[in-house]
């Protein structure tokens, strides 16, 4: 945990580095001198020139730097800013300008709240990404105007994020989650326009609560669930009392339609069991008409030619 956190801090403390320090020309002045001293005692001819050669190499190359594609680099002319200097080879004047090379590609740097209560004082903890880039034509504002834009952009990150979830509700961190993106990447991006720095995103990527906590809300999520299925199912059982109320009025006005409704259930349940002979009361038997034998006999025969020809359709 500490060596991340060195490596953390080392990395957000590196804002810029420098290219050009006059390294070169001194070493190359130092070899030049060297050579000719032992030319001037050995008169080795040979390695006089290797040495010249390299002094001429390091002293012409400390007038010349290179900047990368994805870098930009201001120069200080005897520490006042001199301006901007875009990709490509450039020339300086050693041990006089000094060059500060900023990267301005994007950026993703982490943060977070521990800890922090809501407003209904729900203790939470929340991680969050920020994603940023030094604006092209502004590197020199996140190199003169703040002495460290990425531990400035990580200090005003956390601070806004707290001030979020101290004056939002738990459920509406989770419910409203980009509207609290949108409103902490305002805030942040105002501030860091100051420092040549655009802000391209800020997501919160993970709510923590206590395991206490989360383990009262899923009993109460699991009991809402519950509530709303005994809810539904007694609905449901309205509806059915309805509608077999509607029937029954019905057919106690219409003892015909009983009637056959009663056949139908009768042939329903032959169906059913794929069988022509069902144990019926007597009483139901009656209260459908067919409590004379005959009737019911010929009933019986017509319902299973009516049963027979519904298989042979079938098949």
């Amino acid at each position: 945990m500490s060596t991340s956190k060195s490596i953390d801090n080392f990395l957000s403390s590196k804002t810029s580095t420098r290219k050009g320090t006059g390294f070169q020309i001194v070493i190359g002045v130092i070899i030049l001198i060297f050579s000719i001293i032992l030319y001037s005692k050995t008169f080795f001819g040979i390695i006089f020139y290797i040495l010249l050669l390299i002094s001429i190499v390091l002293i012409t190359s400390s007038f010349f730097i290179i900047i990368n594609q994805y870098e930009r680099a201001i120069i200080l002319r005897l520490g006042v800013y001199k301006g901007q200097v875009r990709p490509g080879i450039h020339t300086r004047l050693p041990l006089i300008d000094n060059v500060l090379v900023i990267d301005i590609r994007e950026k993703v740097r982490e943060f977070n709240a521990e800890k922090m209560l809501t407003k209904d004082n729900v203790p939470v903890t929340i991680d969050a990404i920020l994603r940023y880039k030094i604006i092209e034509e502004r590197s020199n504002d996140a190199l003169l105007n703040v002495e460290n834009f990425n531990e400035m952009i990580k200090q005003v990150s956390q601070t806004t994020l707290r001030n979020n979830i101290g004056s939002s509700n738990f459920q509406e961190i989770l419910s409203r989650r980009e509207e609290i993106n949108q409103n902490i990447k305002s805030i942040i991006s105002r501030e860091a326009e100051n420092w040549g720095v655009m802000v391209t995103g800020v997501e919160i990527r993970q709510v923590i609560i206590p395991q206490e906590l989360e383990a009262a809300m899923s009993m109460q999520a699991q009991a809402e669930r519950e509530k709303q299925a005994r809810v539904t199912y007694g609905d449901s059982e309205i509806l059915v009392a309805q509608k077999f109320l509607d029937a029954s009025r019905i057919y106690s006005n219409n003892p015909v339609a009983y009637a056959l409704r009663q056949s139908n259930m009768l042939y329903e349940t032959m169906k059913i069991h794929g069988n022509t002979i069902i144990m019926i009361p007597s009483e139901a038997l009656n209260s459908m008409g067919f409590g004379n034998l005959g009737t019911t006999i010929a009933y019986l025969k017509n319902l299973e030619s009516g049963i027979r020809d519904d298989k042979k359709r079938k098949v």
